[in-house]
C-alpha cells in the first residue's frame, strides 16, 4: 500500500507540516503530489477512476462546523462514503485482497489545513467520485500547532499511523509516531 499526499501548494512551506515526517522516513511508502484545480495529475485521476485509489475524507459536514474552522487532516469518527453513498470502506477491509490481485493500492491523504481539504474536494471532480476511505479513532490530535482546529481532525501524520496501525504496518507506525513527538517537541521550543 502507497500513501499519497495530495499537497496543496500552501502546504509544500509550511514549518508545522507534518506529512514532510512521512515522506522523510518512508520515500519508498510515501510520496507528494501538488495538487491543481486547472491541471490535476493524470496518475492519480486515473488511479481514483479505476479504484485503484481511496480518498481519506469523511463524508460531508455541516456547513458551519467545516467552514468556520481550520484543522488539518480529515475528520475522523465520520462515516465516510462514496459518491454514491455506499458504505466506508474501513482500513482492516484493505488487507482482505490476496497477493497479486488488482485492487486498491494507493490511499490518498490531503495534506492541507481542513477548509484547503474542502476545496480541493469540491473543485475536483476526480476527488469527488473516488471511494472514501475513514478511520474510527478515539483518541484525539495531539498536534496543537494551528488554531481554529476542529476537535475530531488528525494531522496529516497522525492519518497515516493510523491507517499503519490497521494495515499491520506496527512498527513503520512507531518510527513514525516517535518522529511526530520529536517534531512536536522541537516546534514547542520555536514557538515558546
Amino acid at each position: 500500500m502507497k500513501f499519497v499526499l495530495l499537497t496543496h501548494e500552501r502546504e509544500y512551506d509550511r514549518p508545522s507540516n507534518t506529512g514532510q515526517l512521512a515522506l522523510a522516513a518512508f520515500p519508498e511508502l510515501c510520496r507528494r503530489v501538488l495538487w491543481s484545480r486547472v491541471t490535476p495529475n493524470e496518475a492519480l485521476k486515473q488511479a481514483c477512476e479505476s479504484g485503484e485509489a481511496l480518498l481519506l475524507f469523511p463524508k460531508e459536514h455541516d456547513a458551519d462546523e467545516t467552514d468556520s474552522a481550520s484543522s488539518v487532516g480529515p475528520i475522523v469518527n465520520a462515516s465516510a462514503v462514496s459518491s454514491s453513498e455506499k458504505e466506508a470502506i474501513m482500513p482492516e477491509q484493505l488487507l482482505l485482497k490476496k497477493e497479486g490481485e488488482q485492487g486498491v493500492r494507493q490511499v490518498i491523504i490531503l495534506d492541507a489545513t481542513w477548509q484547503e481539504a474542502r476545496k480541493m474536494v469540491r473543485q475536483s471532480p476526480y476527488l469527488q467520485a473516488a471511494k472514501r476511505l475513514t478511520l474510527q479513532e478515539s483518541e484525539p490530535s495531539r498536534y496543537r500547532l494551528r488554531r481554529n482546529q476542529l476537535s475530531q481532525g488528525l494531522c496529516t501524520i497522525e492519518c497515516i499511523i493510523s491507517l499503519m496501525h490497521s494495515l499491520g504496518m506496527s512498527q513503520e507506525a512507531l518510527q513514525l509516531n516517535e518522529a511526530f513527538a520529536l517534531f512536536m517537541l522541537d516546534h514547542r521550543q520555536v514557538d515558546a
